[in-house]
């Protein structure tokens, strides 16, 4: 028995936790050299675990030739953490062959968190034009996922494609295509977003929000100001940390009249933080006034930003 057999026998059948993770390692060290004795263990380990550890490993050796077996194992395997383990250790190898076997287990694999870790996989890989493939496809948690997936590669080529799945029957894919603008960070998601802000879905439209958040400027201010009147608490309270984090003056007086308000006082509290971030003096005068009169949870913000922001003694 060769040394990489002799070790999988170990990881297959000792009852010792520590000597099972030494067999690993040893496995791993061994490199290529041991990829054909792992490969084999993957595909007919009878076990669940000797499987996933045996992904795994083939992940660890870097090896090209690991990615045959680990793409098997990945559309094939019955048990679905195995299958999980492969799309990590396909991932782990960084080699763009393994693309097309992650997208196919995407749209056809009949656990989430399967399909979730292809995704993974594929943003590792930068696989921008399979997830632009994806954004047409007809489930539409594939859709979202690969909404996602182009948002956390920063491929703002898509975001005509992106902007499309604004109609889209799926709130929750029109969620993600609104997250997708602020992680854009790009003035062009505005438009997107205006219609966002219009979306029966509160989700929607508190994250359309908190994209204008990270896109900044005046149009965005503009937008957020638009949604405080909003007959929903979430909206509301979203659209005023929005213009917080968006830090434009001309949200100045809708905000201190916000923190005066009859609204709920968490949101009237996150008002005197966003006269904060916006570091505006003018504010200082309502701040005090705030501090003084306001109750416990709007007079906590108003001085934190009174001594943190402006350096006012309370």
């Amino acid at each position: 028995m060769d040394k990489a057999h002799e070790l999988i026998k170990k990881l297959g059948q000792s009852d010792d936790y520590f000597e099972r993770q030494k067999a690993a390692w040893a496995l791993v060290n061994l490199g290529d050299e041991a990829v054909d004795a792992v490969a084999e263990a993957l595909e007919k380990g009878e076990f669940s675990d000797l499987r996933y550890k045996s992904a795994w490993i083939l992940g660890k050796t870097g090896s090209a030739r690991a990615l045959k077996p680990l793409c098997y194992a990945l559309l094939s395997d019955p048990d679905h953490v195995v299958r999980e383990w492969s799309a990590a250790a396909m991932e782990a190898l960084g080699n763009q062959e393994a693309v097309q076997p992650l997208v196919l287990a995407m749209k056809r694999d009949g656990s989430r968190d399967v399909r979730l870790r292809a995704a993974m996989a594929l943003r590792a890989l930068e696989a921008a034009e399979a997830f632009r493939d994806l954004l047409s496809y007809d489930d539409p948690e594939v859709r979202g996922m690969a909404t996602t997936g182009l948002a956390k590669i920063g491929y703002a080529q898509s975001l005509p494609d992106v902007a499309r799945l604004m109609t889209d029957e799926s709130a929750e894919v029109r969620r993600r295509a609104a997250a997708y603008m602020g992680e854009i960070a790009s003035e062009e998601g505005i438009e997107p977003l205006t219609r966002a802000l219009q979306d029966d879905d509160v989700d929607v439209r508190c994250e359309a929000l908190k994209s204008l958040g990270k896109i900044k400027g005046e149009r965005a201010a503009d937008l957020a100001l638009a949604a405080l009147p909003d007959k929903e608490w979430k909206v509301r309270y979203t659209a005023v940390t929005a213009l917080g984090e968006i830090g434009h003056d001309k949200a100045l007086d809708a905000l201190i009249e916000v923190m005066f308000s009859q609204d709920d006082e968490e949101i009237r509290a996150w008002a005197a933080w966003s006269l904060g971030e916006i570091g505006d003096k003018r504010a200082i005068e309502p701040l005090q006034k705030a501090y003084k009169t306001c109750p416990t949870e709007v007079m906590k913000r108003a001085r934190d930003s009174l001594v943190e922001v402006f350096g006012e003694e309370v």
